[in-house]
């Protein structure tokens, strides 16, 4: 028996884009057949909120411990060049949500409270894609891809494929600490005793004892606040690291705490029997660079487009399909999630949308994958595609005076370019622009023909909060302080401004 969570209605759109179909060109019943992947297995999909590339153990944390998840790397698979869909939290969401770049959905920053921007409803997302193959669905933690709560015209997890959901728009509010945030389909809980993510496993937990059983499949995801701001934790963890400054020692703290409540998880499912789950953790983009806080030595952080900003920490566990010990260094993305589903669970990709990744599948099981087009990044200021060892950086034209952020964001074109071998020069520190003129000129071809074909999906919101307004105020660095507040109220709505 299911769940109880909020009806969803499918329309004949839904059911022809979400249908079960076999005319692909890499299935499960594939792989099936070479004794490789199981026929739909239960799946967990955990992402900590801003944790940098190096802040666990198995990715090289000289002092946070991390046993946890160090154990589910060793008994499955590292993968060191693991790209998140984008380099701050709402957009990279919506890549892993939907295959697609978050542009395509007018998802452009993280967004903020009171805000018009959501998930829009007709983006079918991973849960949708397990809920038409007969799985269980349910999600905990924060969401991030809705601007209003009580909105009910805004798509909730329950209206995106989630049977169950306890969920906050954002943050943890007031902190990691007794948050009062939260809703569980639909209704606002007030006050919760505990520590978020400790919370969020407590009733990921309570879920699986209810449903856990029976001859469907689950699909559960967890997206942790830690270690985002305002970091709490049992004061235990934080004294475990008092020989440090403060704010490292609760940065530290706060970091093993998450990874304890990760521990009860996998614990659970060890003994509840369903060990044979396949098991990701990963981050939603880069780490903030604040104390205590490391991304590996990569250059940047949270909303750059270096690669620590993009690249992520990232181990799976499939016990019989991926390989224990290993580490795989080809460049993965969050965009091959839905791919992946979709082959895995033999659905057909929806026709009458373009999709920005490739299925996992078969480097999942020793293979190689297969792309046919380069995933593509997209910001405010920047774009970036990667070939291979090569990462071609683009900043964009400035803001014109008197444009929309819609026009703008549809007709822009790059202005610079920054190339990295990322082979021979991981930090980029060495732009190749000058000294690689010809692998400039491909790479910025694919860049443009790729954002052509972005730019043309952006459609108008037509409300407010469209992106946070330090982020609006800062559009490249272009207007002169209080220049906004003379803005016209159309644009001030675009913008994200108050009126």
């Amino acid at each position: 028996m299911r769940s109880e969570g909020p009806v969803r209605f499918w329309t004949s759109f839904d059911c022809a884009i979400v249908c079960i179909a076999c005319g692909i060109a890499f299935t499960a019943a594939a792989y099936a057949e070479a004794g490789t992947v199981p026929d739909r297995p239960n799946i967990i999909l955990m992402m900590a909120d801003d944790l940098g590339y190096g802040d666990l153990g198995c990715f090289g944390h000289p002092v946070i411990a991390t046993p946890n998840i160090d154990a589910l790397a060793a008994q499955g698979t590292r993968y060191t060049t693991f790209y998140a869909g984008h380099p701050t939290c709402s957009p990279s969401r919506a890549a892993m949500m939907t295959g697609r770049t978050p542009f395509r959905s007018g998802i452009y920053n993280y967004i903020p409270g009171d805000s018009c921007v959501h998930l829009r409803h007709d983006e079918v997302t991973l849960a949708e894609l397990c809920e038409s193959a007969g799985y269980r669905t349910a999600f905990f933690g924060k969401w991030g891809l809705i601007g209003d709560m009580d909105d009910a015209s805004q798509a909730s997890p329950g209206d995106q494929g989630f049977d169950h959901w306890f969920a906050t728009h954002n943050n943890a509010d007031p902190s990691h600490a007794d948050p009062t945030n939260f809703y569980e389909n639909g209704e606002p809980l007030g006050e919760l005793t505990g520590f978020s993510s400790q919370i969020v496993v407590d009733r990921a937990v309570k879920w699986l004892d209810a449903n856990a059983g029976g001859d469907e499949p689950f699909f559960l995801v967890l997206w942790f606040h830690e270690p985002h701001l305002e970091l709490a934790q049992p004061e235990e963890y934080t004294r475990r690291y008092a020989a440090y400054a403060p704010q490292e020692s609760l940065y530290y703290g706060n970091v093993e705490h998450l990874d304890h409540q990760v521990g009860r998880l996998l614990e659970y499912i060890d003994e509840a029997g369903i060990d044979d789950a396949w098991v990701t953790f990963t981050s939603d983009n880069g780490g903030k660079q604040q104390a205590g806080a490391r991304n590996g030595g990569l250059r940047g952080g949270k909303a750059s487009f270096y690669d620590g900003g993009l690249r992520v920490p990232t181990v799976m566990r499939w016990p019989g399909v991926i390989e224990a010990g290993a580490v795989v260094g080809t460049p993965l993305t969050f965009f091959d999630f839905f791919p992946t589903y979709c082959d895995l669970l033999g659905s057909e990709r929806p026709a009458d949308r373009d999709f920005d990744g490739c299925s996992l599948l078969p480097i999942l099981t020793g293979g190689r994958v297969e792309r046919s087009a380069l995933p593509l990044w997209i910001g405010r200021h920047h774009a970036v595609v990667r070939e291979g060892e090569w990462k071609l950086l683009a900043r964009f034209e400035r803001f014109r005076p008197g444009q929309t952020l819609t026009e703008y964001f549809k007709t822009r074109r790059p202005a610079s370019f920054e190339l990295y071998n990322l082979k021979d020069d991981p930090k980029e520190r060495h732009d190749l622009s000058d000294r690689s003129p010809d692998k400039l000129r491909s790479l910025s071809q694919v860049l443009q023909s790729r954002l052509t074909g972005v730019q043309a999906e952006i459609v108008t919101w037509g409300g407010r909060n469209v992106v946070p307004e330090k982020a609006a105020r800062n559009l490249g660095g272009r207007f002169p302080a209080g220049s906004w507040k003379t803005l016209s109220a159309e644009r001030q709505e675009y913008l994200g401004h108050e009126r």
